[in-house]
Order: C-alpha cells, then structure tokens, then sequence
C-alpha cells in the first residue's frame, strides 16, 4: 500500500512541475509582445498629457514601437556598454522623430514625462 502511495504522490509532483514549466513557457510569449503593449501605454500617456490628433496618435505609436523593438533586441545583446550606448543614440533619435511630429507645446509636455521619476 505505502508503494502505490509513494508512486501517486510521484506522479501528482510530476504533473505539477510539468504545469509550472507550461506557466513559464507562457510568460515567455506575453514578454515577447510586450513592446507593443509598452508603446500602446506611452502613447496613450502622450495623448492624455498633450491632445494629440489621430494622425499624431498613429505617427507617435510607430515611433515608441520602433524604439521598443531596437531596445527588445539590445537586451539580448550581452555586451552591456554596447547596448547602453545603442540605447542612448535611438533615444536621441525618438526625440527628434517626435519633434518633427509634434507642435512646440506638445512636444514641451513631452519633455516633462521625460523628468518625471517612475
């Protein structure tokens, strides 16, 4: 009897880690789409701060968009100093982008996101 307890519980434990390697696997493809979701948030952001138009709406996604997706693939750069500095030069670039797309004043609350501690 302490046999076929002994070999239920081992089973039991074995359907529980291979549930936990599933959950794991899933979070994996939720990390994957997390760029759009971040861009989606910073643009929204944006819009409530600054009144941005439709097109401005769109214009402002495809460039936060742009720029989580070069960070994602900087993150699995090893090269830590690389990235940072990779980082810095396509945040260079979202402010000029997003200058050009924006008016003075919209661009100004912009900035001010920037300030703000997270």
């Amino acid at each position: 009897m302490k046999k076929y307890i002994s070999l239920l519980s081992f089973i039991a434990l074995f359907f529980v880690g291979i549930q936990q390697s599933q959950a794991q696997d899933t979070n994996r493809v939720v990390e994957a789409e997390m760029p759009e979701a971040i861009a989606k948030k910073q643009t929204h952001t944006l819009h409530q701060m600054a009144d941005l138009s439709g097109d401005q709406q769109r214009a402002v996604y495809k460039i936060f968009l742009d720029y989580q997706q070069n960070v994602s693939a900087l993150n699995d750069n090893a090269d830590i100093a690389t990235a940072n500095r990779a980082k810095s030069s396509l945040m260079d670039n979202v402010t000029a982008k997003l200058k050009s797309t924006l008016n003075e004043e919209q661009f100004q609350a912009y900035l001010k996101t920037l300030d703000k501690p997270k």
